[in-house]
């Protein structure tokens, strides 16, 4: 079944993504999945192991079931200073 989710990019993957923010419908299963799709359809060099997941504010486990109408957001390793 597809699911229409809204992502949002941030930090190194902000500068990879064509845009801040998006809509997409698919019909994939996790999340997991939705990133690994996202890395190779933007080049992404980081693995999912590297990043972190919230959804719809909380953080989320990679392997969770995307959830219909979710706000996504894949968070990279960030340095402060």
């Amino acid at each position: 079944m597809n699911k229409t989710i809204t992502i949002k990019y941030f930090a190194s993957l902000q500068e990879l993504a064509p845009v801040d923010e998006e809509i997409i419908t698919t019909d994939l299963s996790s999340y997991r999945e939705l990133y690994q799709f996202l890395a190779s359809k933007y080049s992404f060099s980081l693995s999912d192991q590297q990043i972190k997941l919230a959804v719809n504010h909380d953080f989320a486990d990679l392997d969770q079931i995307i959830e219909n109408n979710a706000y996504v957001v894949f968070i990279p390793p960030v340095a402060g200073g």
